[in-house]
């Protein structure tokens, strides 16, 4: 079975190519002050896809991260996630970012993890052995999150900023991994509930509304 799975929900865009779980080809990109890392999705999975001597047919399965995470970086991998499902009549799996990151634990304590929401709030899940969700991801105050980091043993896992106020804690977005690994683990994984996974079920974990920019122009 041939799994093919991407994730640009952050500034590095992961792009995997696995055989059932096992990884086949993986690539990385990232953002630009020029370009979002999303912009080259499409060709990424072409260039995949060539150098593995395969077509968009052989593709049968299709897993995506869909956040927490960058809403323009969601959007794009969640869409294009749903319209090669659509064509091929493929699954297409969705998997929180958090889960993802949770599998960085490599501890028997529950996984806590952190993300800033900007706005005073933070975005927090909890994870147990093997990324099992405890609490999905959810938006509380940034407060009570380092607090929580705080009141019990957990194995902290957050990004850079949040890192900036909690101790011991692990930066995912310096750890150095293959992410699209990760995700091609947890997209088998999910597979194996017997669950159908519809293409237009697929959407982007949005915990909260994004920002509104107004013009200076339009501003009244």
């Amino acid at each position: 079975m041939n799994v093919l799975v991407f994730d640009t929900s952050t500034d590095i865009m992961h792009v995997t190519l696995g055989r059932n779980s096992d990884v086949t080809d993986s690539r990385t990109v990232k953002t630009t002050e020029q370009h979002y890392n999303s912009a080259f999705l499409v060709s990424t999975i072409a260039d995949i896809l060539k150098n593995n001597d395969l077509k968009m047919s052989d593709i049968n399965v299709l897993g995506v991260n869909i956040g927490p995470g960058s809403f323009t970086g969601l959007r794009a991998s969640v869409t294009v996630a749903r319209v090669i499902a659509q064509q091929l009549d493929s699954p297409a799996v969705g998997v929180p970012s958090m889960q993802v990151y949770s599998m960085l634990n490599n501890t028997e304590k529950d996984a806590l993890c952190i993300m800033d929401a900007r706005r005073g709030m933070a975005f927090v899940g909890i994870y147990g052995k093997n990324a099992e969700p405890i609490v999905e991801p959810c938006i509380v105050e940034y407060e009570k999150a380092l607090l929580m980091a705080k009141e019990k043993d957990y194995f902290v896992i957050c990004d850079k900023r949040m890192a900036k106020n909690i101790d011991n804690c692990v930066n995912f977005e310096e750890a150095g991994v293959d992410f699209g690994a990760f995700l091609l683990e947890l997209t088998n994984k999910k597979l194996k509930t017997g669950e159908k996974f519809c293409w237009n079920e697929l959407k982007p974990l949005y915990i909260q509304s994004p920002p509104i920019t107004i013009s200076k122009k339009g501003a009244v």
